[in-house]
């Protein structure tokens, strides 16, 4: 079932960017749908390592392209990315350290993260990428 489904509103319309999107949003569903697994301690510890396996080759490639086109925000995504990445990594050591019970909380806080950062922030990125790339750039 998932928390979220891909909508066309989180388009970028940098198709790179955009399957990212979608794989990241599969694998964060993926997550979300096992929380009610018997099993969930082992089932979440995996499916969590692959929320942050994800989300640092995402982030990584993201700040990758907005190096190439000079984007002036570069600095404060990586501060995002960073916050957001440590913070799920908070989750996965408290959840090793059975002190963490994931929760639809958890989860809420990621659909939240999810769809603002790239309705706003990555939203601006493109908007930029765009305007290099009709000036014949990247």
């Amino acid at each position: 079932m998932g928390f979220m489904a891909w909508s066309s509103k989180f388009e970028l319309g940098i198709p790179e960017m955009d399957e990212q999107h979608k794989k990241w949003l599969a694998i964060l569903n993926s997550f979300y749908d096992h929380l009610s697994d018997k099993d969930l301690t082992a089932q979440m510890k995996s499916l969590i390592q692959d929320v942050i396996d994800y989300t640092q080759y995402h982030f990584s490639e993201e700040e990758k392209l907005m190096a190439s086109i000079g984007y002036h925000e570069l600095n404060q995504q990586k501060q995002m990315h960073k916050e957001i990445t440590d913070k799920i990594i908070r989750f996965k050591q408290r959840l090793d350290a059975g002190n963490l019970v994931i929760s639809t909380a958890v989860t809420s806080e990621l659909k939240s993260w999810f769809k603002e950062h790239i309705m706003i922030e990555d939203k601006k990125y493109a908007e930029k990428y765009f305007q290099v790339i009709q000036k014949g750039g990247v």
